[in-house]
């Protein structure tokens, strides 16, 4: 699946509200502190402080550099941020919102949402073990169908053993990324797929293909 590239640099977004305490949340769930946030564009600590304090815009590659360090969706985080609307920042994030698999988010029907979040918690949702929802068919042939639901955990994402299906980002130039879901064969991702694109093997080397999850539970609506 080719990796969408976009020019993060020039674009600033308006700020809306900014839920800090759902950062600061993250933070902890990955243990990344402001100064690795910084680190990821080379920058100061003093400038992620200021961001989170609503001091500084959040621009798309601040954006970018919060999801990589922070190990989410830069759909996410835009929200997260205030940024735009979750309609409007699946649009301006499709290198982590849309590939294999993404971050499910509810739509207009509130009766479907209802029923996912209460299947997503009776199988453990809680912090960091998330629903998503499958959007191709790279794990088609272990019965993963497109718009299947998956609740995903991330804290076993360092403990994952040969077998298991997995959520890894692929990570490519311009701190762009692709989310790939895969079957975890040590030391590599692979697909369960007749579709030639899904036929490339992802060596997990923790730094270009990063394992985010493992696949613990999934159902179809």
């Amino acid at each position: 699946m080719p990796i969408r590239h976009i020019k993060y640099r020039a674009e600033v977004l308006i700020c809306r509200t900014m839920d800090d305490k759902w950062f600061k949340q993250q933070q902890k769930l990955v243990g990344k502190t402001a100064d690795q946030i910084a680190a990821v564009l080379g920058r100061d600590r003093s400038v992620v402080s200021k961001i989170l304090a609503g001091k500084q815009k959040m621009t798309l590659e601040w954006a970018t550099a919060f999801a990589q360090a922070l190990e989410v969706p830069l759909a996410t985080v835009l929200e997260k941020a205030g940024t735009a609307d979750l309609p409007v920042a699946r649009q301006i994030a499709p290198g982590f919102a849309e590939s294999d698999a993404a971050v499910w988010l509810p739509g207009p029907g509130l009766a479907e949402a209802a029923v996912v979040k209460s299947v997503a918690a009776a199988l453990g949702e809680r912090p960091g073990v998330d629903v998503w929802r499958v959007n191709g068919p790279s794990m088609a042939l272990a019965g993963l169908l497109t718009g299947d639901l998956m609740l995903v955990d991330s804290h076993q994402a360092e403990r994952v053993r040969a077998g298991d299906v997995v959520i890894a980002q692929v990570y490519g130039r311009h701190a762009s990324a692709s989310t790939v879901l895969r079957r975890f064969e040590p030391p590599v991702l692979v697909a369960a797929s007749t579709d030639p694109a899904d036929a490339r093997v992802h060596v997990v080397d923790g730094e270009n293909v990063v394992i985010r999850g493992k696949v613990v539970a999934s159902w179809r609506v």
